[in-house]
């Protein structure tokens, strides 16, 4: 047996992999949504909320949009690895420090909400 065929995965792997590509393509889907709903609710138009709702309502959306794509970032460097030790990709996948991204988002959330204030004051 030659070491390529040792490498190709069974078509057990291959459906396993195929349904979490499916997970990591919803969790993609998913992230419009909630950014979406993150901007409406930065525009809401509603007399009924006041400030600190729109706020609630920004950070919740927000922290479940980064959730979302932290496991959609790992899923996918999960199964380009797979991709490499079966050789179909050959290139490294390279991971970025966490903290990199933990940063990057308190400084999002941070942004979004001074623009928050700022519309809410009439600025």
């Amino acid at each position: 047996m030659d070491e390529s065929s040792d490498r190709q995965p069974s078509a057990e792997q291959a459906n396993l992999h195929l349904e979490n590509l499916q997970k990591i393509d919803e969790g993609i889907i998913s992230l419009l949504s909630l950014s979406a709903n993150s901007l409406s609710s930065l525009n809401s138009l509603d007399p009924g909320i006041t400030i600190d709702q729109s706020k609630a309502n920004f950070r919740e959306n927000a922290e479940s949009f980064f959730s979302t794509l932290e496991n959609v970032t790992v899923g996918l460097r999960k199964e380009a690895k797979a991709l490499q030790d079966a050789g179909i990709l050959t290139n490294a996948v390279n991971a970025k420090a966490e903290w990199v991204g933990r940063r990057k988002e308190n400084e999002n959330v941070k942004n979004a909400e001074e623009a928050l204030t700022k519309l809410q004051n009439g600025e």
